[in-house]
């Protein structure tokens, strides 16, 4: 306060000498902010010597002889894990040659003092400190897509799911039309990049024929001797998969057939009793699935004036069920336009000209016959007369439409296939029919399934 008080009154000196006239009064004020100065000062330096100076020193480490604490001898030892161990273990054997050094004994061995050392597992755990767990990277989705809305909705949880409980790599829902044969990836969940998120794919071969729905079937090797890799068509590039399971599903309110196909790069992540079965389970709730989003009210209904086609299946089990109660024979045709595309054009009206026309011609010429539509450009005749004029019924089909005809250039392909004991059902009995067509449309002949 007195500092204070000092430069208050060399502030009034000042103002008085400037009003007054006084020269001495500013020397009054010099002296005053003086004295100020003197006091803080004098403060200052109390204040620090108030506060305690403490140093901390280091402890003097006694230097001591070797031979004072019992050692004579130095030299290499043979395991720095040696040094460690209990201390009749330690001493060693003097011929081992290594990176530590071993101390000898004299007459009385002195206690060492303790190293600061790593603690042991055990000691770790007594301590309390755990051992570093490394977390599993998580697997990353690189595609995952649908080709509509409510399939995406759906059936990419679902398939989602399937992918993580059986560690696959990649889990997709492909659609299959036989003439031309092509699959359409309706949904796809895999982690590589190279998976087709959509679109259509041609194959020479099917992925899968001759099995019944809902029944996996898992190939344990990819490559020779096994799955070709070549039919993996939903890669853009080739990839090393190690094993594929494919299950067919046939949904009731569709006359499509789709394959639910499964593929890991572990050696041995397909082939368990549990997969199987956990597979089958999926396969019936993409089925389920897929006869929801066929009923749903967000579906476009067709038009009440023109009555909806009944579903392919129907038609060949009702042929099937006739046939067998008669016990009459039975063979299914399937006859496909070969260069029917290019003959219609771009329009849609072209093209079911087209098949009218074809249709004629087909009515015409299968005798003792029923003739429904399969697809586009594609026609299923149900032959009912003998086996053994089979083949020859089924060349004058072809010979019906030469390759060379204007009307319908290129000519058609012809796959037949008749109806046997083995033909449980339906999709048995058109997935060898589809089989004989896709052939045929290879080769330029006739094929007859024997």
């Amino acid at each position: 306060m007195l500092r204070v008080l000092f430069i208050i009154l060399a502030v009034v000196s000042i103002a008085l000498a400037i009003v007054l006239g006084q020269p001495l009064l500013y020397l009054v004020a010099l002296a005053l902010l003086i004295g100020a100065a003197l006091l803080l000062t004098m403060n200052m330096r109390r204040k620090h010597r108030d506060v305690p100076e403490t140093f901390m020193q280091a402890p003097e480490q006694p230097t001591e002889d070797l031979a004072s604490l019992g050692i004579i001898d130095i030299k290499p030892k043979g395991s720095a894990a040696l040094a460690e161990e209990a201390p009749e273990e330690a001493a060693g054997n003097p011929d081992e040659e290594g990176d530590d050094v071993e101390v000898r004994p004299a007459e009385v061995r002195e206690p060492a003092p303790e190293r600061a050392r790593r603690p042991t597992p055990a000691q770790a755990h007594v301590a309390g400190v755990s051992k570093p767990r490394q977390r599993p990277p998580r697997a990353r989705i690189m595609v995952s897509e649908a080709s509509d809305d409510a399939m995406a909705d759906m059936l990419i949880p679902c398939l989602r799911s399937l992918r993580a409980s059986l560690d696959a790599y990649t889990v997709c829902l492909l659609r299959q039309e036989d003439v031309p044969l092509r699959y359409d990836v309706e949904v796809m969940v895999s982690q590589n990049s190279y998976a087709r998120n959509g679109g259509v794919y041609s194959a020479k071969e099917p992925m899968l024929s001759g099995h019944k729905a809902l029944v996996p079937v898992v190939y344990p090797r990819v490559g020779p001797n096994g799955f070709p890799k070549a039919k993996l068509g939903y890669y853009h590039e080739p990839i090393n998969v190690r094993q594929v399971a494919i299950v067919p599903v046939v949904p009731k309110r569709k006359d499509d057939l789709y394959l639910l196909v499964v593929d890991t790069m572990n050696d041995d992540g397909l082939e368990a009793a549990s997969v199987r079965v956990l597979l089958e389970q999926y396969a019936r709730l993409v089925s389920t699935i897929l006869d929801t989003l066929e009923s749903s009210p967000h579906t476009e209904a067709a038009p009440t004036a023109v009555q909806a086609p009944r579903p392919r299946r129907e038609i060949i089990a009702e042929e099937m069920e006739q046939a067998r109660s008669m016990s009459h024979p039975l063979s299914l045709a399937l006859v496909y336009l070969n260069r029917g595309e290019a003959l219609s054009g771009d329009g849609s009206a072209d093209v079911d000209s087209l098949e009218k026309d074809f249709a004629l011609r087909l009515r015409s010429v299968a005798i003792d016959a029923r003739v429904e539509r399969f697809g586009e450009l594609t026609y299923g005749i149900f032959y009912h007369g003998a086996h053994e004029g089979l083949a020859h019924w089924a060349s004058g089909i072809k010979e019906a439409f030469p390759e060379d005809d204007q009307e319908f250039e290129g000519g058609v392909s012809v796959g037949v296939v008749p109806m046997q004991e083995r033909h449980s059902g339906a999709d048995d009995f058109r997935s060898e029919a589809a089989a004989a067509l896709h052939e045929s449309f290879q080769s330029g002949e006739c094929v007859i399934v024997a």
